[in-house]
């Protein structure tokens, strides 16, 4: 019964842990055909996403790469060249005007003060983690928003002048509006300025300055959320499970899951033990039998048969000792 009991919690530990990059592999919104302003289905530009195509999981991620990074590519190594050139220009002595100018216009441009914000705002992160979250935000290609409006990052849109689609739920009684992107490489830079403009994610500019490794820079994102550390898990196994971290140049290999987030694990394995708990009084209550293993045949002891016959009249009733049949 024991061993049954921690096998059950064993179980349920590893499946909570390290199934969650199946979150992942399908959406609510996978089968959802998009649909044009006048109601009828309307036509992608790129035929590989055609809405009536049923994919496996392995061939819908393996598509959704094949799209996504080439862009990705291209708009990092865009902005790898101008943070190597702000970095070149800042250590140069006797700037010209001109290189001044570039300077004080990407201060601007990132809405930083002092070299040293510009280059932590200029400075990109790995390949692995863009896709990870580009498949996590769109259900590796499935949800509306990137079908319709190239957003692969759910990036909202707070501006009524440019162009966004509206969200199928509220907060509230209040629409929420996302960006519409023209093409993905606009969708990625405006990804990539988001992370280096927004305060929510000043620690992940710092740590990403200091390291090229995607498994350390995770717990920095958890802000990028409402789930916080649920989505830095969920993102962990996306990069682990789809080997995306092959991407990235060093390649890292990935490190456990509880040097990343150790208080969600921590508490993983609490919900787990109380799950147990909760089990072995369900047994208890319930009387669960549970077939045990198999052991040698116990011998049977031979009972006593008793005289049970009344004596006959006049006979001398012997001692009950003496009644057994040897």
């Amino acid at each position: 019964m024991q061993k049954f009991i921690l096998g059950v919690a064993a179980i349920a530990l590893a499946f909570t842990l390290y199934s969650l990059y199946d979150i992942i592999t399908s959406s609510p919104a996978e089968n959802e055909p998009v649909k044009a302003p006048n109601g009828t289905e309307a036509v992608t530009a790129n035929p590989e996403l055609h809405p009536e195509q049923r994919l496996s999981a392995r061939e819908k991620k393996a598509r959704f790469i094949r799209q996504i990074l080439p862009a990705v590519q291209a708009v990092k190594a865009e902005l790898d060249a101008e943070y190597a050139r702000a970095k070149m220009l800042i250590n140069k002595p006797g700037r010209t005007t001109a290189e001044e100018a570039w300077l004080q216009e990407q201060m601007q441009r990132y809405n930083v003060a002092g070299y040293p914000c510009l280059l932590r705002s200029m400075h990109t992160h790995p390949i692995s983690l863009v896709i990870a979250q580009a498949a996590l935000e769109t259900g590796w290609g499935s949800s509306r928003f990137f079908k319709v409006a190239n957003n692969v990052f759910g990036i909202w849109s707070y501006n009524k002048h440019e162009p966004r689609i509206a969200a199928s739920e509220q907060r509230g009684t209040k629409t929420i509006y996302v960006k519409k992107f023209a093409t993905l490489n606009d969708a990625i830079r405006g990804y990539f300025r988001m992370i280096a403009k927004g305060y929510a994610y000043s620690g992940f500019r710092r740590a990403r300055y200091q390291t090229d490794n995607p498994f350390e820079l995770l717990r920095h994102l958890r802000r990028y959320s409402e789930l916080r550390d649920e989505y830095v898990a969920r993102l962990y196994y996306v990069m682990k499970a789809n080997k995306l971290y092959t991407y990235d140049t060093p390649s890292y290999a990935p490190i456990a899951l509880v040097d990343i987030v150790p208080e969600y694990v921590a508490q993983k394995m609490e919900e787990a033990a109380k799950k147990k708990a909760s089990e072995q009084q369900m047994c208890a209550l319930n009387e669960v039998k549970v077939e045990g293993e198999e052991k040698e045949p116990v011998p049977c002891e031979e009972e006593p048969e008793t005289n049970l016959t009344r004596p006959a009249p006049g006979l001398s009733t012997v001692s009950p000792a003496r009644s057994f049949r040897p």
